[in-house]
């Protein structure tokens, strides 16, 4: 997930630690990545229509780690994973231009992606 979510190495760390605190919390991941895996396509958007497929990969519907990997991770991935950086996000996305900003709650959440000009979900 954190290979196909993350464009920058940087992020990698931090976008890792936003899944074990979802995890942690019993929230559903919702890596966009995922939900297309399990569509059996690859876009840079996701639709609503995608969003409500359910498909074991689907992780807005399902709670927890999908049933398989959706890629083959990097280095930068693993390593990621094996030390995140410690936060208390619980969400993230990519601006428009690339930059990934991330948020402690669903109305910051909002708020960022209206200032950033992205609509995400």
């Amino acid at each position: 997930m954190v290979e196909r979510e993350v464009n920058q190495d940087s992020d990698r760390p931090s976008v890792c630690e936003v899944y074990y605190n979802r995890l942690a919390r019993n929230m559903p991941l919702q890596v966009d990545a995922t939900v297309l895996y399990g569509l059996g396509k690859w876009q840079n958007t996701i639709t609503q229509g995608d969003l409500a497929t359910d498909t074991p990969y689907n992780t807005y519907l399902h709670k927890g780690l999908p049933p398989g990997p959706i890629s083959n991770p990097g280095l930068a991935a693993i390593k990621a994973c094996l030390s995140p950086q410690k936060n208390d996000y619980l969400f993230y996305f990519a601006d428009t231009k690339g930059v990934t900003h991330y948020a402690r709650t669903q109305a910051e959440f909002d708020q960022q992606k209206r200032q950033y000009g992205v609509s995400g979900q």
